[in-house]
């Protein structure tokens, strides 16, 4: 399974391993802690790299920047690093990535695999609404990595190639997005993605505005552990986060409620946030909501009113193993124009 795993204490010998035969400047890509010891790259250069990705401890005339390593199972093949946004110097230099495969792993699509990886990431950090990136002339390997992933060439100099690779738009995310019941990365889901994600959940249409849908996200891990305490057969037991979605039953039109089509509406936005975010997640409504009240057992845990049901949660988090998608039939089956066109019902 191939992942990118943000810079951490937790596997700092194999990052330190990776580091150390990295040369300071290859096809450049530098590298400011070759040659460090493997005590100074655990006590400074590795603070350095976390420090670095919130914002602290930054060299006069840095953006934040994110360190990522990737894996292939329990190996590190290669390193990426994401500058949060461009200042004027990146703009018209080194753009917002960087990145790096061990030599015996090259010419085997880990970058590639890895950019798509970084690209998801991007489109919750960055501001722009592209990539930035350059490549040296005599590198024409990673022009191609840049290329096959949506690059275009934007400018040349003499030394120098400018790519530009939109990010993800609308319609990318919903064909992205698939449900996700695998394992979750441990790495946590910082409060301002929660945040945008519920944002999305809240702008969803609610009929005749009666806004029945609320939501608590919860990333404190001893919360996490009483709520799947009462999840039984457990799922998404893994993910760092989760959000729960509540409604109230109220009365929108004459004697019409239309609470469930509200919630659904939140949960599906709250969806195509979660992956425009890079975070995967799944719909998990009937496991919670059959004779056993797991929802109301998980309602009351968080001080949820009486009056208020929890009909869903969903987990948030990076997946630590491949998405799948599911088979779907042809679209000439399930759509048409001016009538129904699919046989026998």
């Amino acid at each position: 399974m191939l992942m990118l795993r943000e810079a951490n204490l937790r596997d700092v010998e194999k990052e330190y391993a990776f580091m150390a035969a990295l040369p300071a400047d290859e096809n450049g890509f530098t590298n400011p802690w070759h040659g460090v010891t493997r005590g100074a790259f655990a006590d400074t250069a590795l603070g350095d790299m976390i420090a670095w990705s919130r914002g602290e401890r930054l060299p006069e005339g840095y953006v934040p920047e994110t360190f990522y390593f990737l894996w292939d199972g329990e190996e590190i093949v290669g390193q990426f690093r994401l500058r949060h946004w461009l200042c004027d110097s990146l703009r018209e230099g080194a753009g917002h990535v960087g990145y790096s495969i061990a030599p015996a792993y090259r010419r085997r699509g880990y970058a590639t695999q890895g950019l798509r990886l970084l690209l998801r990431i991007a489109h919750g950090v960055v501001p722009e609404e592209e990539i930035y990136l350059r490549v040296n002339r005599d590198n024409p390997a990673s022009l191609r990595v840049m290329l096959r992933c949506g690059g275009v060439i934007h400018h040349e100099d003499e030394e120098k190639i400018y790519v530009r690779i939109p990010l993800m738009k609308t319609m990318d995310t919903i064909m992205a997005r698939h449900s996700y019941r695998g394992k979750y990365l441990s790495e946590p889901v910082p409060r301002e993605h929660l945040t945008k994600i519920m944002e999305a959940g809240l702008a969803a249409p609610s009929g005749c505005n009666k806004q029945t849908t609320s939501l608590i996200a919860v990333d404190d891990p001893q919360v996490l552990e009483r709520l799947h305490a009462v999840i039984d057969p457990p799922i998404g037991t893994t993910a760092p986060a989760m959000i729960c979605v509540l409604t109230k039953r109220i009365i929108a039109y004459r004697d019409r409620c239309y609470s469930v089509q509200d919630y659904a509406a939140a949960i599906q936005n709250m969806l195509l946030a979660i992956v425009a975010l890079g975070y995967e997640s799944c719909w998990i409504e009937g496991h919670i909501t059959d004779e056993d009240r797991i929802g109301r057992k998980m309602a009351d845990i968080l001080g949820v009113p009486q009056d208020m049901e929890l009909v869903c949660f969903l987990p948030v988090g990076r997946a630590a193993e491949a998405v799948k998608a599911p088979v779907k039939k042809p679209f000439d089956q399930r759509a048409w124009y001016n009538g129904y066109a699919g046989g026998e019902a």
